[in-house]
Order: C-alpha cells, then structure tokens, then sequence
C-alpha cells in the first residue's frame, strides 16, 4: 500500500490550482485579491494536517523500526513549513495598494516551495515508501490510514476530497470513496457527493455516481 500516493496527488492539485491562482491575481481588485487569500488559507491548512499526520503518526513507527530514517524528511518538514508560512503571510499582507512588485515576490515564494514540495514527496513516495514496505505490512499501513483519518473533522475531510477525488483516477476514486461510503454517516456521505458534483465535469461526476452505486 502506497499511503501517500491519494494524498499527494491531491495535494498536487491543490497547489497547481494555487500557483496558477496566484500568477494570475489582479491585486487591485478586491474580490481577485480575496480569491487568493481564502484559497491560500486552504491549501496552506491540507498542508499542516498532512505534515502533522506523518510527524505524528508514520514517521514515529517508522523511526521505531529504523532508527535515523526519518531525519531527513522531519528536516525537510521544517524548511518546507517555514518557505510555505513566508508565502501565506505575504499573501495575508497583500492589499488592491500593493505594489506590482510585491505580487510578483509572492508568485515567486509559491513556485519556489511548490518545485521543492514536489522533490519532497518524491523522495517520500520513492525512499520512504521503500523503508515502510520493508517494515510494515499492508495491515499495518492500513491502520495508520485508520488513525489519520479518525483524526480528521468532518470539513477537514471535505477539504481534502476537495482535491484528492479529481485528482485520482476512476479505479483509485471507486477504492477510496468506496470504503468511505461504506463507514461514514449517510448524510455526510451526501455532503461529500454533493460537494463533489460542483469539483467533476457532468460526465466525471456520473462516472462516479454509476462506479459507486
């Protein structure tokens, strides 16, 4: 089991939205500029969960079993939070006043935290992934996804299907929304359907409404 594999992609997606986002602001206006905020206050919080999901939770049971294995990705956890935190308190800061130059500044700490982001979860999904499947069985893995995901609100969980379901691809969104569908509350299982149905094209959303009945 890959568990960083339906995340990362969602998160992927996130930022590619973000970056694009943010290179097209027009800091002038009002409700451009307030598109950008709330969108970067979004992303910018799936971030800390997922970081603190692995501090807390993978990286602890894998320290455990292969002491000195996660030194350099807590290290990477900490530079990448401290370049993410510079980009959202620019953007926080951002006024319709601002000069030209400061947007650009802004559009310039996304690229860079996103091109380091991406290298990041590389090494995770290739080196880490490595030294999970070398101490870790499937049922084991499968019980971190547990204790993720039982930490998660219920917006939080919103958020992050937000991304992560258009991101996968029909066979990935029938195993993921499948078991959820067969443990979540009916009603928030709507929620999620509903919200879904505004994220996929007609076609898309369809597909997935006939994979999961």
């Amino acid at each position: 089991m890959n568990i960083f594999n339906f995340t990362h992609k969602g998160l992927r997606l996130a930022l590619s939205r973000l970056t694009v986002l943010s290179g097209k602001t027009d800091v002038t206006n009002e409700a451009s500029l307030s598109a950008l905020k709330n969108l970067t206050k979004e992303v910018v919080n799936l971030l800390d969960i997922h970081a603190h999901a692995e501090d807390s939770i993978i990286l602890p049971a894998l320290e455990e079993k292969a002491p000195g294995s996660t030194a350099r990705i807590l290290a990477d956890h900490k530079t990448l939070d401290k370049s993410i935190s510079v980009f959202a308190s620019q953007v926080a800061a951002m006024t319709p006043n601002s000069p030209a130059a400061q947007s650009a500044s802004v559009y310039t700490s996304l690229f860079n935290f996103f091109a380091n982001y991406i290298i990041h979860m590389a090494m995770e999904e290739h080196d880490i992934n490595r030294l999970i499947w070398e101490h870790f069985t499937d049922d084991e893995i499968m019980a971190w996804q547990g204790q993720i995901m039982a930490g998660f609100t219920p917006d939080q969980i919103l958020s992050f299907y937000k991304y992560m379901i258009p991101a996968l691809n029909p066979f990935e969104q029938k195993i993921l929304l499948g078991g959820f569908k067969s443990n979540a509350p009916t009603d928030f299982f709507d929620s999620v359907m509903n919200m879904l149905e505004q994220q996929l094209s007609e076609s898309e959303y369809s597909q997935l409404r006939s994979m999961l009945s």
